[in-house]
């Protein structure tokens, strides 16, 4: 984690890391739960660039970054935690999912894959373990760029089959990425979801790599009956070899599997018995009259189907967008412009206004909250009105206020700061503060230092940390140069003050890794 990171946030616990180099809990000052992801890029100006860039997308559909910071040759990213399952454990659980299910989970993550392409992004890593299935049944997408930003993915005959399980034709062949390529990798997520099975397997990933380049795929129907011929024609699509003849980007795809969802809730329309025979010569009169009609229909316009505008202004773009295709419209020129207090992309207004009605097919043009960056002033030492006053003026906004005990700092003044000063931050972010109430009572949870045990043996480092009052949490890797069974390294370090009760991550060793074939 970067320095003002761990000025900023209180690690609580080790996450597995997904596509991340290091994965944390952790706290901030006011108490809420963050997930702090450290990478290390090829291209570490780059990448913070579109980690700048990807924190002004907002979707329920993408997990929202919070803060971020540079160090060296590591990034460190704090994000939101989203509270779900992965797709991949449902399916080990249930099995393949039913058709509505897939359409829907489709349907959603091809949104979060639309909110990355609008704004010249690629997810770069579609799986199962990237879909997080909330309890109210969203699917919020994570970890975007960041397998892309460390580099290719090891596609060798000696890496693992799996590390190819999901590369689009362009990847396996070593082409640059675009949004059709995430289109093919959640569309064989969509394939594994409805039918239980990967579409290519191999013993390496070289081999299914190059199934995923030049391989024939099973048509799902064929390893599940259950699934509809109007989903599989979408799985195919999307899993096109071309990337040309594939749904071009996410919102495409989200559009064929919405209507596909749509049609599936519609009503089956009752059959109506034939008319009866008539006349050769009545057929003939009825023809042209009614081609007359339509005639007469067309060039007055009154043929156009009509459909009212929705109201979408307060609404994320990538809501009113989608809102305005389902009822038949398209989003016209899209203006930005700064708003204090409102969430980057949110839409201030549209023309034509809602309730309006207009012809299908129309376009509506909006005005949403443009990106804009905004540095975090000092606060810290200021009255908590005058921290108010700067933070405001600063183009930012005020979020929690924590009071705390501090005997270093005077009552009323602010003790801390979250983001720290000098951290970049979309416009409009929350600064949460701490204030002081005075000297810290009597009754305040006892506080030590953190005993060194980098360098015991498992049982004893576990031994002295829980006789000084800490809770031990063990994370076993293979090193060359420690010896198994002995503490490599230690979270928080030793000699750091910490309460007691709290968490020490200690890293054993499990000896030297078995060399790869």
């Amino acid at each position: 984690m970067a320095d003002s990171f761990e000025r900023m946030y209180r690690v609580i616990g080790e996450l597995p890391p997904g596509d991340a180099f290091h994965a944390q809990r952790a706290l901030t000052p006011e108490g809420a739960e963050v997930v702090i992801k450290t990478v290390r890029p090829l291209s570490p100006a780059t990448f913070l660039q579109g980690v700048a860039r990807l924190s002004g997308i907002h979707s329920p559909h993408l997990q929202q970054i919070l803060a971020w910071e540079g160090h060296d040759d590591m990034v460190a990213i704090a994000t939101v935690p989203v509270i779900g399952v992965e797709l991949g454990h449902v399916l080990a659980e249930r099995g393949p999912l039913t058709a509505d299910e897939v359409e829907d989970a489709g349907a959603q993550a091809a949104l979060g894959l639309a909110a990355l392409h609008e704004h010249g992004m690629v997810h770069g890593a579609i799986k199962p373990a990237d879909l997080l299935r909330t309890a109210d049944g969203s699917i919020v997408l994570v970890d975007a760029g960041l397998a892309q930003a460390q580099g290719e993915p090891d596609l060798s005959p000696s890496a693992p089959p799996h590390n190819a399980a999901y590369v689009s034709p362009e990847e396996a062949l070593g082409r640059p990425l675009r949004p059709a390529s995430d289109v093919y990798s959640l569309g064989v997520v969509l394939y594994q979801l409805a039918t239980g099975r990967l579409p290519f397997d191999g013993p390496d990933a070289a081999a299914v790599a190059q199934a995923h380049a030049g391989g024939h795929v099973v048509p799902p129907r064929e390893l599940n009956p259950a699934v509809p011929i109007a989903l599989q024609d979408i799985i195919l699509r999307a899993m096109a070899r071309d990337p040309e003849d594939r749904y071009r980007d996410g919102r495409e795809l989200y559009r064929a599997l919405e209507d596909r969802l749509r049609a599936a809730a519609r009503p089956a329309t009752p059959a109506t018995p034939p008319p009866r025979s008539l006349a050769p010569w009545l057929i003939a009169a009825l023809v042209a009259l009614a081609i007359g009609v339509v005639a007469l229909l067309w060039v007055t316009g009154v043929f156009a189907t009509k459909v009212t505008v929705p109201n979408v202004t307060g609404m994320a773009l990538s809501q009113a967008t989608a809102t305005l295709d389902n009822t038949g419209l398209k989003v016209g020129v899209v203006t930005y412009q700064q708003a204090t207090g409102k969430s980057q992309g949110t839409v201030l207004a549209q023309t034509p206004a809602g309730g309006k009605s207009v012809k299908k097919g129309s376009t509506v043009a909006l005005t949403a909250v443009g990106q804009s960056l905004a540095t975090v002033p000092d606060v810290v030492g200021m009255a908590q009105s005058q921290a108010t006053a700067a933070i405001t003026s600063a183009g930012l906004s005020l979020g929690n206020v924590t009071l705390v005990y501090d005997t270093a700092t005077p009552a009323g003044e602010v003790a801390d700061q979250a983001p720290t000063a000098g951290v970049t931050v979309p416009h409009g972010t929350a600064i949460a503060l701490t204030v002081s109430k005075g000297p810290q009572p009597s009754t305040s949870p006892q506080v030590t230092a953190v005993p060194d045990v980098v360098g015991q043996g498992q049982q004893q480092a576990i031994a002295t940390l829980q006789a000084a009052g800490f809770t031990i949490v063990v994370d076993t890797i293979p090193s060359s140069t420690v010896q198994a069974g002995v503490v490599s390294d230690q979270t928080p370090s030793g000699g750091v003050l910490a309460t007691k009760g709290s968490t020490v991550t200690i890293v054993v060793s499990s000896g030297t890794a078995t060399p790869t074939p």
